[in-house]
């Protein structure tokens, strides 16, 4: 992600930990950042953009930091993966949760984010080692991103540092999903 971009996403997230999102605004952020809203306009023209944005700075940081995780099965690497996501929205999470209220509120928001969202897990699959392409890979995928979103409200729900509860949660998913898989292959095997 351009320096800009992830600048923007953390005064972004910033601005919501003490204020709602309907009063987040571009020129706001650029006020605060000191920026022309001309420089920021090819990348960011509207509060959905800044949304995108966010998720776009929390995937590189995934990039990044999944390179510190210890190579191992498909099954563990994710869920390493996706506690690892989870603790980045800890460190935002009054911020998200706000995001979060938005899309509940207004759903049309959630529309526009969710092909960022379905883009975010397929990296976080590749990133696991887990094969996306094809009949399989892409009933994985739907699996994944059920598992994430039904993880992430138990995430809300779990105001713990060490986000027991999650951890969890997710580790029941996956192994329903494990389960389901090993039944399918049984079945058509």
């Amino acid at each position: 992600m351009k320096t800009l971009e992830a600048v923007i996403a953390k005064q972004t997230l910033n601005l919501l930990k003490t204020n709602e999102w309907d009063s987040i605004s571009i020129d706001r952020i650029c006020k605060k950042l000191k920026l022309s809203k001309k420089k920021i306009s090819s990348q960011i023209k509207n509060k959905n953009d800044l949304i995108k944005n966010i998720n776009k700075y929390f995937d590189d940081f995934m990039i990044v930091n999944t390179k510190l995780i210890e190579k191992s099965t498909p099954r563990d690497m994710i869920f390493e993966i996706f506690m690892l996501r989870f603790d980045l929205l800890n460190r935002y999470r009054s911020s998200i949760i706000k995001i979060f209220k938005v899309f509940k509120k207004n759903p049309k928001y959630f529309i526009i984010f969710l092909p960022s969202l379905i883009s975010s897990i397929e990296m976080m699959a590749k990133l696991s080692n887990i094969q996306t392409k094809g009949l399989a890979g892409i009933i994985k995928l739907k699996g994944l991103i059920v598992i994430f979103f039904s993880t992430f409200l138990a995430w809300i729900k779990d105001d713990s540092h060490s986000l027991d509860k999650t951890m969890t949660v997710l580790d029941k998913y996956l192994t329903q999903a494990e389960n389901i898989l090993k039944l399918l292959k049984r079945q058509n095997g």
